[in-house]
């Protein structure tokens, strides 16, 4: 899901060398201790910024200095593309701030290296943990299943629709089943006049929208079955995997998109090629911008046929505290400040994403307009995670290049599905069997 994030990142960001001096706060500090008179300076590195985040950012932390005038807070930014390679330097360096924003795909590897601290202990204490959705539950923001981050808020998938085209032809403006979906595919598609049904993602880490569909379908948590296989060797998977890429064996997208990508996908969507487009809220913006208010709207993800809605989640980027830090008491309290329902919801508005609080998801930014389709399916307690084994090193090799030859050649009818199904399946096995061994 970072390719979406990474859309929002441009302008504001400080020099590495004034990042690196931040580090455990400031010697100006004492030890932990709210309590103390003596002011404390803790350190936040974001590796979000933009001109309207940052801004965003530095009022918020205005407003709890001003709640907690013995604490000053220094931020700081770094760019997303460079931030996993900066965290990783100055936590063997011992000089990461006492706060730090990462994201679910870095969490595990800061952790085992020790440069982040477990929050289990802050966790457990803390009075707002029984009210946040059931997403903020699931999420992977734990190591060894012990609490290393607070997710910030989320991002998750949802169907964009044009209700124009639904209401031209008669349909009802609802996508509840994955039998409606691919019903849908077939309804909307109109060769003549160059609309189909599907906005298809043919090219780099499609397979991801695939398998999202085929964990659906068998009922899946994984990508993986318990001894480790990937469930690509069922057949019922195999079944599922035909079922989705016959959107485009059977012309119900458009023959270009065998080559989309995030931008061309969402352009076919908004330019009238495709009538449905799976994508993560930052569209909706793009899609004000450029659509006619009243042609499109976004509904939740389809549910499978056991009642449970499988979607690809994740949060925005999660806080967490500097093993290195001597200040972890304070900056726990900023943590908790920028965690508060309030607050929370502040920031997601600003973002347009989806905070952690279950009663947040009524507030009527959420329950109203486009939004709600992402927030109505967060809100839904029967929903499961089907996100792709990030924890694999070679997890971007095999969305961004491996597999989309593999499933090029299926779609082009170049190689049979079996085959296709079985080159897929033996490199997840592999890699899987790999990771394993290497951390037993």
């Amino acid at each position: 899901m970072k390719k979406q994030v990474s859309a929002l990142l441009a302008g504001v960001i400080l020099p590495f060398s004034i990042l690196a001096g931040c580090g455990g706060g400031s010697p100006e500090g004492k030890a932990s201790g709210g309590d103390s008179a003596e002011k404390v300076v803790i350190s936040y590195l974001d590796p979000l910024p933009s001109e309207e985040r940052t801004s965003f950012m530095e009022g918020m932390i205005e407003k709890f200095e001003a709640e907690n005038p013995n604490i000053d807070v220094e931020y700081s930014s770094v760019p997303w593309e460079d931030a996993h390679t900066k965290w990783m330097m100055m936590g063997a360096s011992k000089t990461l701030p006492d706060v730090i924003s990462v994201d679910d795909t870095s969490l595990a590897g800061l952790a085992a290296a020790g440069y982040i601290a477990n929050l289990q202990s802050y966790y457990d204490s803390w009075d707002q943990k029984d009210k946040t959705t059931e997403a903020f539950k699931q999420a992977r923001n734990k190591y060894q299943d012990q609490v290393y981050a607070i997710p910030d808020a989320f991002l998750l998938q949802g169907l964009f629709v044009r209700s124009d085209w639904f209401k031209e032809k008669g349909l009802p403006e609802t996508i509840e089943t994955w039998d409606d979906y691919f019903k849908l595919a077939q309804e909307l598609t109109d060769e003549s006049k160059g609309q189909y049904g599907i906005a298809f993602r043919g090219g780099a880490h499609g397979i991801i929208r695939a398998m999202e569909y085929v964990m659906a379908a068998v009922h899946a948590d994984s990508w993986f079955d318990a001894e480790g296989k990937s469930i690509l060797y069922q057949p019922e998977a195999k079944e599922a995997f035909k079922r989705f890429y016959d959107i485009y064996l059977n012309g119900n997208a458009p023959s270009e998109s065998v080559n989309w990508g995030f931008n061309e996908m969402v352009q076919g969507f908004m330019n009238g090629q495709a009538g449905i487009l799976n994508q993560t809220p930052e569209v909706i913006a793009v899609a004000e911008k450029n659509m006619t208010e009243g042609t499109w709207n976004v509904l939740p993800m389809p549910k499978s046929d056991d009642g449970k809605r499988y979607i690809y989640w994740g949060y925005t980027a999660g806080y967490s505290i500097a093993e290195n830090s001597e200040h972890k008491d304070e900056a726990w309290k900023f943590i908790e400040f920028l965690s508060k329902p309030e607050n929370n919801l502040e920031y997601s508005k600003a973002n347009t994403s989806i905070p952690i609080y279950q009663e947040s998801l009524q507030d009527e930014f959420f329950s109203t307009g486009p939004i709600a389709g992402y927030a109505g399916a967060m809100a839904d307690s029967n929903i499961v995670f089907a996100g792709p084994p990030s924890y694999l090193p070679t997890l971007s090799d095999f969305t961004g290049t491996f597999a989309v030859t593999e499933t090029q050649k299926y779609m082009m009818r170049g190689q049979s599905l079996d085959d296709t199904v079985k080159h897929l399946a033996d490199y997840l096995t592999e890699a899987q069997s790999k990771y394993k061994q290497q951390n037993p």
